[in-house]
């Protein structure tokens, strides 16, 4: 469950020297490892949610681009809402729906090419709305990318203030002396690494994906903008 733990796997495999470093940590210590084992639950269980959720959403993103690519007029593009998809390109295909509802009720050509600008408005709010649903809780993985190395950081700092408090005392430097304190510095500071660097990772993947995912919604209603901008024009032929 912690990745500190799995990093120690060679040392666990050979005995419990680590466990009892762990076990015979101070207060201080032990508070930072549970910090740090709480940041990497979170920032772990974000991860597979978002990445679960993205994959999804381009599965029907794909679906919804390889079905429109035949087709001619927005009225065909529309029948994709009768297919069960989701997600935000159906979010911004309800708008242009929207969008032709009120432009069937418009006499004049300049009133149409307004509910134009007036869908181009509603899709971009959509797609604004789709990228905070999109990024909740990212806020998780950059917390424990950024804060974890410091506080291991801050482990290593009390651990090795520890050792001097050690020599202090004892009046010597022998191994025995500072081992205690070392160790669990080092303990603190490999457990904030293992706990961010996954974190970090994480992040970089899934806002790139997000990213790709933005253009992707772009992309979807500049061709829901140029078949609505068809049907002003067939309608003022026919007029």
């Amino acid at each position: 469950m912690h990745a500190a733990i799995l990093a120690f796997g060679p040392i666990l495999a050979q005995g419990t020297s680590f466990l009892e470093l762990v076990t015979g940590a101070g207060l201080f210590a032990k508070f930072i490892l549970l910090l740090l084992i709480c940041l990497s639950v979170l920032s772990w269980g974000v991860a597979i949610d978002r990445l679960r959720l993205y994959r999804r959403i381009e599965r029907q993103a794909n679906a919804i681009r390889h079905e429109a690519r035949g087709m001619r007029n927005v009225h065909e593009l529309l029948g994709l809402l009768e297919h069960g998809y989701g997600g935000p390109l159906m979010t911004i295909l309800r708008e242009s729906r929207r969008a032709l509802q009120r432009m069937g009720q418009e006499d004049e050509v300049s009133g149409r090419e307004y509910l134009i600008g007036d869908f181009q408005r509603a899709s971009q709010k959509a797609i604004i709305d789709s990228l905070a649903m999109l990024e909740k809780n990212l806020v998780v993985l950059s917390t424990t990318t950024t804060v974890s190395p410091f506080l291991g950081l801050l482990g290593t700092c009390w651990g090795i203030m520890v050792a001097f408090i050690g020599i202090g005392e004892k009046g010597s430097a022998n191994l025995a002396v500072v081992a205690p304190g070392i160790a669990e510095a080092l303990i603190v500071t490999i457990a904030g690494l293992s706990a961010a660097i996954p974190a970090l990772v994480f992040f970089n993947m899934l806002t790139n994906r997000v990213r790709n995912l933005e253009n992707e919604m772009e992309s979807f209603a500049i061709t829901v903008v140029d078949f609505l901008e068809r049907e002003v024009r067939t309608q003022q032929v026919r007029r």
